[in-house]
C-alpha cells in the first residue's frame, strides 16, 4: 500500500484566505509529508507494514517531503526528563521513569529494556478500553474532551542539524503532551509517550520498515510509538526556519500517536483494508485520518501563540500558508484547501470539530 504523505506546494495560495477564528471567549499506509515540487519529487510510497500493536497494527503514519543529507543520525526521546542517543556506537544509558496516565483503582505497568527502565501508573475512577468499531472513529470519547490549555512552548532555535533537531523536539515533546494529557484524562483515557528519533541522513530505519528522506520527511510507527522527525525532511527552503511550521508537523506526527492510543488508527486500517487501499472508499478513510491529524496540529498551535511565549497571533498565518502549501490534491491526503481547513478548524482550539468521520466526502474530497 502507499504511504500517506503531504504533497507541499510552495509559494501563495491561488486564493485569499478565509479569516482565521480566534480562540474561543497500520498494517495501512504511512501518514507523512511529501517533497516539495521545486525540491525534489513525491517519492514512491513504502509497503504497508505488518499489524503488530494493539492486536492490529505496526502502522507507520509517513509524511515525505524533501531530499537532502547523509548518513543516520538520531534520538530517542523515551520522555520529557531522558533523552537516549541513537548515534552508531553511542552508549545507552539506563533511566527510570515515573508517568501518571489519565485518571482508577491505581494499576502499574512496569517496562524494562537495555535502554530504560519505565513505570506508568495509572490513578483513574474508571479508565475506559480502547475503542473499536464506530466508536474508535465519529463516536470516540477524545473528541468530546474539549480544547487545549493555553502553555508557552519555546523550543531553542530550530531543527537545522542533529544537535539542534534533538534539542528543538526534547523542549516540543513536552509541550505538546502537556497539551494533550488533561484531554486524555477527560475522556478517561488511557495515555503514554511516544518516543522521538530525530535521525540527521538520508534513511531512517523503524520496525516498521526503512524508510528515506525520498520518501517521508516524516512518519509515525505505532508497533514502537516512535515519531520520526528527519532532519533532512523539513528544509529551510520550504520552513522558511520558522519555529512554529516545525512545531505544526510535530503536532500532526503526535497527532497519529493519538490516533493509535484513541483506536483510530486500528480501526480506520481495518476498513481500509476491507474496502481497498487504492480504491476511492479506501483513498477517502485515509484522508479522514490524514485531515483529523492536521485539525489537531492547528489546535496545539493555537494553545501556545499570545501566551507571552515567542509565538503570537500573526505568526498564525505563516504557519496558514505553509500548511496550504502541505497540500497538493493528494489522493492519500486532500486537496490543498483541505489540507489548510482542516488546520483552520483546529485553530477554534475545540477538538468535537476535529471529527473528520462525520464529515461529508466533499469537505475531505
Amino acid at each position: 500500500m502507499p504511504a500517506q504523505g503531504y504533497a507541499p506546494r510552495p509559494g501563495p495560495p491561488p486564493r485569499p484566505y478565509p479569516p482565521y477564528p480566534g480562540p474561543p471567549a497500520h498494517a495501512g499506509r504511512t501518514p507523512g509529508y511529501v517533497a516539495p515540487p521545486n525540491i525534489a519529487g513525491p517519492g514512491p510510497y513504502p509497503p504497508a507494514a505488518t499489524p503488530q500493536r494493539r492486536s492490529s497494527g505496526a502502522q507507520i503514519a509517513l509524511a515525505a517531503v524533501l531530499v537532502v543529507a547523509l548518513g543516520v543520525i538520531g534520538v530517542a526521546i523515551a520522555s520529557p526528563e531522558s533523552i537516549r542517543s541513537a548515534l552508531p556506537g553511542a552508549d545507552t544509558v539506563a533511566t527510570t521513569t515515573t508517568r501518571t496516565t489519565s485518571v482508577a483503582a491505581s494499576t502499574t505497568r512496569t517496562t524494562t529494556s537495555s535502554a530504560a527502565s519505565t513505570t506508568r501508573t495509572t490513578t483513574s475512577p474508571s479508565v475506559q478500553p480502547v475503542p473499536t468499531g464506530e466508536q474508535a472513529l465519529s463516536g470516540n470519547p477524545i473528541l468530546q474532551a474539549g480544547g487545549m490549555a493555553k502553555q508557552v512552548c519555546g523550543p531553542p532555535g530550530y531543527p537545522n542539524d542533529g544537535p539542534a533537531g534533538e534539542a528543538f523536539y526534547a523542549a516540543a515533546l513536552p509541550c505538546v503532551e502537556r497539551a494533550w494529557q488533561p484531554l486524555f484524562e477527560r475522556a478517561r483515557m488511557e495515555y503514554d509517550t511516544p518516543k522521538v528519533m530525530v535521525p540527521a541522513g538520508t534513511v531512517a530505519t523503524s520496525p516498521c520498515g526503512t524508510v528515506s528522506t525520498e520518501e517521508a520527511a516524516a512518519f509515525y510507527c505505532s508497533s514502537n510509538e516512535t515519531i520520526y522527525m528527519p532532519i533532512a525532511g523539513l528544509p529551510e527552503s520550504w520552513t522558511e526556519g520558522r519555529p512554529l511550521n516545525y512545531l505544526s508537523v510535530f503536532a500532526h506526527e503526535f497527532g497519529h500517536h493519538v490516533q493509535g492510543l484513541t483506536g483510530t488508527l486500528d480501526e480506520g486500517h481495518r476498513r481500509e483494508r476491507r474496502t481497498g487501499g487504492d480504491t476511492p472508499a479506501g483513498l477517502e478513510l485515509n484522508r479522514r485520518m490524514e485531515l483529523q491529524v492536521q485539525c489537531f496540529a492547528g489546535m496545539f498551535v493555537e494553545s501556545i501563540v499570545d501566551t507571552g511565549g515567542p509565538f503570537t497571533r500573526p505568526d498564525i498565518d505563516s504557519v496558514r500558508r505553509f500548511e496550504y502549501g502541505s497540500g497538493n490534491d493528494s489522493p492519500t491526503h486532500g486537496a490543498a484547501a483541505n489540507v489548510e481547513g482542516w488546520w483552520v478548524r483546529g485553530i477554534r482550539n475545540q477538538i468535537a470539530d476535529c471529527n473528520t468521520w462525520s464529515a461529508p466526502s466533499s469537505e475531505v474530497a
